[in-house]
């Protein structure tokens, strides 16, 4: 058997990330080792991004809880295997002007956007 795919995961954690990272943290440990969170503004500004990586630890360590107390599965066997570190980059463009998503999810989400007036 190969070694696992050694994986960075650089990202602008809204909803789409946050499901991307879930679906990779569920994978077998033998398939991937997921090396690094790198968070930095994209879509959502620098803090949120911290925050939505931070709830997403939260939410996935109160659903291991669960599982364990209902005699399920822990399920997140990559997350279980392999402790990413989560860095936090840049919080704007190194150049041109800083563009956020200020159209999407307004108020209804717990996952934080950047929000305009």
């Amino acid at each position: 058997m190969s070694p696992p795919a050694r994986v960075i995961i650089d990202t602008d954690p809204g909803t789409d990330d946050v499901l991307a990272m879930l679906l990779a943290f569920a994978a077998s440990p033998q398939e991937i080792e997921i090396l690094l969170i790198s968070i930095t503004f994209g879509n959502v500004d620098v803090q949120n991004c911290l925050r939505n990586v931070v709830s997403m630890f939260h939410v996935i360590e109160k659903e291991m809880e669960w599982r364990n107390a209902n005699g399920r599965s822990e399920g997140f066997r990559s997350l279980r295997s392999y402790k990413p570190l989560v860095a936090v980059g840049a919080d704007g463009p190194l150049e041109d002007q800083l563009q956020m998503a200020a159209y999407f999810r307004k108020g209804n989400s717990k996952i934080h956007c950047a929000l305009s007036d």
